[in-house]
């Protein structure tokens, strides 16, 4: 029985993901999962963990081999296999809190409840930042809708991650002794997060400024094909010309040109047009030397300036790590521009009509690290996607759900631009104000509010969750001593 309840809790927290959006799927489904590893056998909570990851990431990300197969030209065998890795390897995570549980825990102790939240964040930490990172799936982002969404401004993903799971830890002890003070407790922290919610870190500053954020919808089967990729450009010059917006925003290499190649004939009359029309023009592009250094970027025209060069690169999709190691992988896949350079760690905001705005592109929108790093100086983000890879999956709505999560964390409005969709603009707690349906090409009209102020996590990042974790982790070290002798044992008496 433990073992059922295990997967099909994992199953049943995705749902507290995007599209789905049943946050309280997170709640049901990791409290199952404490109740379970509260009373599994000793040697077998690694299972129970391992096979709550399998039905989790299983359900969660299965969209990885779309990308590989139908536009990597990768094999579909090889594909399924790398998708099937990759969710046995996530799944290794929850995995490793049960075997952490196993030796430093007996079943059914109030210790063991204690170390689940201590775990589980610890894990989830190291997943966001072991090769690279991939924090897809993190349990906070449950939350973005949820009751607990007024710590995230202050403690971000990871802090606010650890109250959820230290609430299901309380409610799997509720369920086990049939008392009602861990409810209590649990019912006092929801509370404090809804009062959270009235906290206001950051405020308007000037007018708002008209956006078009341009979706061109280009097949991603013919996107980096020669003869495609003049017609897509010119859709996107088309789209733009007889807009009257202040800014208007392309997505992630909305043209697949490198920019030097067509900087002179293209790029510059653009930059002098949108000049006379006092237009700011964002829009991404590769740029640098295809045969050495080329990034993914994103460049200015017109009543803009500056430039952003994506830093946090997406493993296997942009570039190959520990290519000693994985080399092979290329032999089976052709990624378009497969191979870019890493832009610098702190770069400076772009400018659109005098406006600072922090970048950020596609994959680095999961990292609410990476966002954060321009946004001191910036009173508005950018995101710019093509989330064109995974066609026709859930994958579009999850990368989504974290964008909105960093304008929240943030308290900055966010204008995202994306190929294929979700292209949206979204204010400063996380909701969505308008969009464009998917798959079609349109163009997104709104307006943005320059914000300044910042909200605890945008002023010290991870700190605050790492002290609270740290502060945590000393008081289960100094209970460990008496987790026998002195911890309250669980009574087997409804079992």
């Amino acid at each position: 029985m433990y073992a059922l309840v295990s997967f099909f809790s994992g199953l049943l927290f995705t749902a507290a993901f995007s599209p789905f959006d049943y946050w309280y799927a997170a709640f049901i489904s990791l409290t199952a999962l404490a109740w379970v590893w509260l009373h599994a056998p000793t040697n077998r909570t690694v299972r129970y963990g391992f096979l709550f990851g399998l039905g989790n990431f299983g359900s969660g990300v299965y969209w990885v081999y779309i990308s590989l197969y139908r536009f990597g030209n990768a094999p579909l065998i090889f594909a399924i296999l790398a998708n099937i890795l990759l969710v046995l390897y996530l799944a290794l995570y929850p995995a490793l809190v049960g075997y952490v549980l196993r030796r430093l825990s007996a079943p059914r102790t109030v210790y063991r409840l204690l170390l689940i939240p201590l775990l589980w964040l610890g894990a989830e930490f190291l997943r966001a930042y072991f090769l690279t990172g991939f924090p897809w799936l993190s349990a906070a982002y449950s939350q973005l809708y949820g009751v607990l969404n007024g710590f995230v401004p202050i403690f971000g993903v990871f802090g606010t991650g650890l109250f959820l799971l230290l609430i299901c830890a309380l409610f799997a002890y509720t369920l086990s002794q049939r008392v009602a003070y861990p409810t209590v407790i649990a019912g006092f922290i929801v509370a404090i997060a809804l009062v959270s919610r009235e906290l206001s870190f950051t405020h308007a500053i000037g007018q708002p400024f008209s956006v078009a954020l341009v979706q061109g919808n280009a097949s991603q089967y013919t996107k980096f094909d020669a003869e495609h990729m003049q017609k897509d450009m010119e859709d996107y010059i088309a789209l733009s010309a007889a807009r009257s917006e202040s800014v208007i925003i392309w997505p992630e290499t909305a043209v697949a040109f490198m920019e030097e190649s067509i900087k002179a004939p293209v790029l510059e009359p653009l930059d002098a047009l949108f000049k006379d029309k006092r237009q700011a023009v964002v829009l991404g592009i590769p740029s640098g030397n295809i045969r050495a250094d080329y990034y993914n970027s994103v460049i200015t025209l017109g009543a803009a300036n500056g430039r952003y060069a994506k830093n946090h690169l997406l493993p296997f999709g942009e570039f190959i790590p520990f290519k000693p190691v994985f080399q092979i992988f290329s032999r089976f896949v052709d990624m378009p521009l497969g191979d870019f350079s890493r832009g610098g760690s702190q770069q400076a905001p772009i400018f659109t009509q005098g406006v600072p705005a922090a970048v950020s592109i596609c994959f680095e929108s999961a990292f609410g690290r990476q966002v954060r790093q321009g946004v001191t100086n910036a009173q508005y983000l950018i995101n710019v996607s093509n989330d064109g890879w995974f066609q026709g999956s859930i994958a579009a709505h999850q990368h989504l759900q974290m964008s909105q999560m960093r304008a929240l964390e943030l308290g900055r409005e966010m204008a995202r631009a994306t190929s294929t969709g979700i292209t949206v603009f979204i204010d400063s707690q996380g909701k969505i104000l308008s969009s464009l349906p998917q798959h079609e090409q349109a163009v997104l009209s709104g307006w943005i509010q320059p914000r300044i102020g910042l909200t605890p996590y945008a002023r010290f990042g991870n700190t605050l969750f790492i002290s609270l974790w740290l502060l945590y982790a000393i008081i289960a070290a100094l209970l460990y001593p008496m987790r026998k002798n002195h911890a309250r044992a669980i009574s087997s008496e409804y079992y």
